[in-house]
Order: structure tokens, then C-alpha cells, then sequence
């Protein structure tokens, strides 16, 4: 059996020819679905993180260029035998109405990284699979970090401004401004970063992942045509489910009244109609189990035939108007 194609066969995914293009880029040999896994990450935001720094829009626009191509390593050790994934694609995402500590739009850098499947790599993509190899943290040259507070270049002048520290209505913070390199990114147990780590991804049949992009989406997240037209499908798939529980509940409202009616429950169908609209199914179907139960009550099932003995044993029956003998 070939090893990779077992290990393949466990973690199957979609991945589109338009990826494939992309990643390909970066190896020796054109890999083909199948033999590919890829996942997204959100390598960094504008909100205010551990170290009470935060980057800017621009700055997030820079690195998603200069991310591309990057390497995922271990904890920050640049050794060789830690790279263990690659960007292929990155680009930020306005989460607006979502706002930052500041009050600002909130925004996010996204990319998504693949790595060849096989034995050496089964462990690790269980681990993003499982939820623990989650949290990232990224390495890049940063020019830049001015204060908050009155604007001056923290690691070049002294303002007396402490990050953490308020002032007035306002946090100092070390505004991060003018990237110069990206170097790495990092799969790390505690980020600076509170929100940096792997997410889930609509690509697949993960239902919880397109929930998530419906609803960065609809908060003024990037989605490119191929993740809108399989949105678009999972929507129109939403509303078939929809429209036949709809139908259901419609059905199990009538059934509900039929079975009060039955049992003689001494609420006029009216009523009874306007009450069960405001159930839902499992209240409904709670609901006509125990109307039948008391119809069964009132009014008990009888057999067509009456069984009886004859004279000389033999089985015979007696309907509810004839007799006859079988």
C-alpha cells in the first residue's frame, strides 16, 4: 500500500485548481489534490495584544504581501527541521461592524498554508485537525513602534509614556508601523497576539466553518468567487432544509389539533390552532403523544371481529353486524 495515499485518504479535503496553481509555486513537482493539506491562520490584527502593541492597517497590507512564501515553524527556533508548513495566499479581512480596544474597525491578517500529506506529517495535521496546534505567532522587522499617546517613536526616544499604563481616556500602546521583513510564523502555546491561530475553514463539509465565513462575511469579510459561489450553495442548501421543516412543522401542527380534537382536551380548535403555532417540533410531537394517549382513553380502539367458540371448538368470528365462519 502507499503511504501517502493511506495518509491522504485520512484527512480529505477540497482543494481547488486555483490553489493548486499557487502552491505549486513553491514546489519541485506539480502535487495534485489529494496529496495536499491546507488550512488558514490568522497570522496577526489590529487590536491590542499581550505586549500592549498593535499593528495598523497599513501594516497589516504590507505583511500580507511580504508573508507569502513564508515558512511555519516551531516556536520561533529557525532550524531547518522546524518547518513544518508554507504560505501560499494571504490578505486582510475588515470584520467592521467588529471593533478594536481603540474603537477601530477591526482587522485581521488571514492566510492559508498547506502542507504535503504523508507519514512524517499524520501527527501534525491531526494535532490542527484536533484543535491543538492552534495558536500562532508571527516574526517580522517592524521600523517603527510610536506611542499612543503623543506620537513619538518608542524605542528611539524616551516620551515617559508606559504601555499598559492609561492616560486620560486611553491605553498607551506601542503602534506598530512601516514593516521591513517578514521572517516567520510560528506555531507557539501563548501568542501575543489573543486571536492569532489556526481557523476553521469553509472549504470541505465542516458546517461549524461555514457558519464562521456567513458570518465574517457578513461583517465586511474578503471572500473570493469560488468561496461565494460555495457559500452560495450551502445557503441554497439552508433553504431546502429549511423550507422542509417548514413543512413538517406544518404537518405535525395539524396532526396536534386532530389528536385534541380526538381527545376531547375541552379546547375549541380555534384556540387550539393558535396555541401549537407556538410550539416548536419536540414540543409539538410531546404534545400530540399525549393528546393521543387520552384519545386512546376516550375513545378505545375495537376490533372489527368479536373472536368466539363454537359448539364444537372451532375458531369463529363475529363482526360488528354479521357473523361468519372461517
Amino acid at each position: 500500500m502507499n503511504k501517502n495515499k493511506s495518509a491522504a485518504a485520512e484527512f480529505e479535503q477540497t482543494v481547488s485548481a486555483d490553489e493548486l496553481e499557487l502552491i505549486n509555486q513553491y514546489t519541485r513537482k506539480n502535487l495534485r489534490e489529494g496529496e495536499i493539506y491546507t488550512f488558514s491562520v490568522v497570522l496577526c490584527d489590529n487590536d491590542i495584544d499581550r505586549d500592549f502593541e498593535y499593528f495598523t492597517e497599513d501594516t497589516l497590507k504590507s505583511l500580507a504581501e511580504m508573508f507569502v512564501g513564508v515558512t511555519g515553524i516551531y516556536d520561533h527556533d529557525p532550524t531547518a527541521k522546524n518547518q513544518v508548513a508554507r504560505i501560499y495566499s494571504c490578505g486582510v479581512e475588515n470584520l467592521a461592524p467588529k471593533k478594536t480596544a481603540y474603537g477601530e474597525d477591526y482587522m485581521r491578517l488571514v492566510a492559508k498554508a498547506y502542507i504535503p500529506i504523508c507519514e512524517g506529517t499524520r501527527d501534525l495535521i491531526a494535532m490542527l485537525d484536533g484543535g491543538i496546534k492552534k495558536e500562532v505567532s508571527v516574526g517580522c522587522g517592524i521600523e517603527e513602534c510610536v506611542c499612543s499617546i503623543c506620537g513619538e517613536d518608542m524605542r528611539t526616544h524616551s516620551c515617559g509614556h508606559v504601555k499598559g499604563e492609561r492616560y486620560g481616556d486611553r491605553v498607551c500602546c506601542g503602534v506598530l508601523k512601516n514593516p521591513s521583513d517578514a521572517y516567520e510564523w510560528s506555531f507557539t502555546a501563548i501568542p501575543a497576539q489573543r486571536r492569532a491561530g489556526v481557523i476553521k475553514s469553509f472549504f470541505g463539509n465542516d458546517e461549524a466553518g461555514y457558519e464562521e465565513r456567513f458570518s465574517e462575511s457578513s461583517q465586511g469579510g474578503v471572500v473570493s468567487i469560488e468561496e461565494y459561489n460555495r457559500l452560495k450553495s450551502y445557503a441554497e442548501n439552508l433553504k431546502e432544509k429549511a423550507e422542509e421543516s417548514r413543512k413538517y412543522k406544518t404537518y405535525l401542527e395539524l396532526e396536534t389539533v386532530k389528536s385534541g380534537i380526538t381527545a376531547k382536551v375541552g379546547i375549541e380548535s380555534d384556540l387550539l390552532e393558535n396555541m401549537v403555532k407556538g410550539l416548536n417540533v419536540s414540543e409539538l410531537l410531546r404534545l400530540k403523544g399525549i393528546f393521543e394517549k387520552k384519545a386512546a382513553e376516550v375513545l378505545p380502539v375495537k376490533s372489527q371481529l368479536a373472536e368466539y367458540c363454537g359448539a364444537f371448538g372451532e375458531r369463529k368470528y363475529e363482526s360488528l353486524n354479521n357473523q361468519f365462519d372461517i
